[in-house]
């Protein structure tokens, strides 16, 4: 986590004049352009024009932003003033334009706009204006009501802010099936009451578990081609990245596995070069099991990784740690070379996280447990949000307890590369 808050590791405040592009779903294309249009207080404004034509996401307008400002270098520099209010007086400031009301959708998508050319900005002020949905915003829990307008009890005529937590978790009309399509059906099963199972697995012969609805992807696991379960445009790799289910039957998915266990830097760290045979088998049983589910990670469809996700509680780190009802956990590998390295592995991991936050509203705590030794991917760990509790001895290896709760990962929001991390 200090390795985040590093000043040199803080992005400019100013987005560079040029045309930006994101992508929302798999047919929204949202085209960005960006000019300087002089300064303000000593910091620059900027213009930015944004047009995308797809339904309701339709939208052609334009936002003034003044740059937040730059961060403080030396701790002598900070005010003893840490309110709301002071620090919003330093958080950019944005007013948005366009011909007539913008809906909340419309709206959301500008907001979208903002955090893809201010990634690292925690929250911005959004100016009250004509056409600008301000109260549908705070409603949806998207922004929340500006302290000068709480001071003066007049929340419709001041200015709101909106968090990039609020954001990346979701709020906003298209909730959390703008990342996972898997949920903007709704949840195909009603959560179950507090109901306790036991599971004979790790060290422990009867881990007590909240019994579990059915897993995602379990209701459509005969279909040969499923929507992903996770898919979001990194604008900084200009690529799309989704994760879907691995199967069994694809002979494509079991060639992949194999493949990649076969050659020498993933054999170290999962020693699981077995005949091919057994990785169909291993696939088969992630498939039937009640809590664990096995994924290909792509980049613009092509593959480049596995993973797999996991209810804590029924697996064998249970008997290290106070391991919560609804943690989650995951394990990962990167099987293409060319897909390799810090700029991209931030993305897919931090997305990863993302995903398992929203799978289970009741998860609090996501974890992991690398190698000890596997030094590099503990660190990789520890950029998007984690940190490590301590080391532990299973069976088959020490390793690094690593533990990422909720409310740190979406403070940081760590979901695309560190600002100067370049292929």
């Amino acid at each position: 986590m200090s390795a985040l808050l590093h000043p040199q590791l803080r992005a400019p405040v100013d987005v560079a004049p040029g045309s930006y592009a994101l992508k929302i779903g798999t047919d929204t294309h949202v085209a960005i352009a960006v000019e300087h249009a002089g300064e303000e207080q000593g910091r620059t404004m900027h213009t930015v024009r944004v047009r995308t034509e797809h339904g309701d996401l339709g939208v052609a307008a334009s936002l003034q932003v003044l740059a937040p400002c730059a961060a403080y270098t030396h701790p002598s520099q900070e005010p003893d003033d840490n309110s709301v209010a002071a620090r919003m007086r330093r958080a950019a400031r944005v007013q948005m334009h366009a011909d007539g009301e913008l809906s909340p959708l419309q709206a959301w998508t500008l907001v979208y706009v903002v955090f893809t050319l201010w990634p690292d900005q925690e929250a911005f002020v959004l100016a009250r204006a004509p056409g600008t949905p301000a109260a549908a915003l705070l409603e949806c829990g998207l922004a929340v009501p500006h302290p000068d307008g709480i001071q003066h009890r007049d929340w419709a005529t001041h200015d709101v802010i909106v968090p990039r937590a609020a954001f990346w978790q979701g709020a906003g009309p298209l909730g959390a099936a703008v990342w996972v399509p898997a949920l903007a059906k709704g949840s195909p099963y009603p959560f179950l009451p507090a109901t306790y199972g036991h599971a004979a697995q790790g060290l422990v012969s009867g881990v007590q578990h909240p019994l579990r609805p059915l897993k995602v992807g379990a209701w459509d696991a005969s279909r040969e081609s499923a929507e992903p379960v996770y898919r979001r445009y990194i604008p900084a790799l200009k690529q799309t990245l989704t994760f879907r289910l691995a199967r069994s039957q694809s002979d494509a998915d079991v060639d992949l596995l194999h493949r990649w266990h076969a050659t020498d830097r993933v054999r170290t760290g999962w020693r699981q070069d077995l005949p091919r045979a057994e990785h169909q088998a291993y696939l088969a049983a992630q498939e039937a099991s009640s809590d664990s589910v096995a994924l290909i990670g792509e980049w613009d469809g092509e593959p480049f990784g596995y993973v797999e996700i996991y209810y804590a509680k029924e697996s064998n780190l249970c008997g290290f740690h106070d391991i919560h009802d609804f943690d989650r956990g995951f394990h990962a590998l990167v099987g293409e070379e060319r897909f390799r390295g810090p700029h991209r592995v931030r993305a897919w991991m931090g997305s990863v996280v993302h995903l398992l936050f929203f799978l289970d509203p009741r998860t609090t705590r996501v974890v992991s447990e690398p190698r000890a030794s596997n030094t590099k991917m503990v660190e990789y760990e520890c950029l998007c949000g984690g940190h490590v509790e301590k080391l532990i001895d299973l069976p088959h290896k020490r390793a690094a307890l690593v533990l990422f709760p909720r409310e740190r990962f979406f403070q940081l929001c760590p979901l695309g590369p560190l600002p100067g991390q370049h292929l």
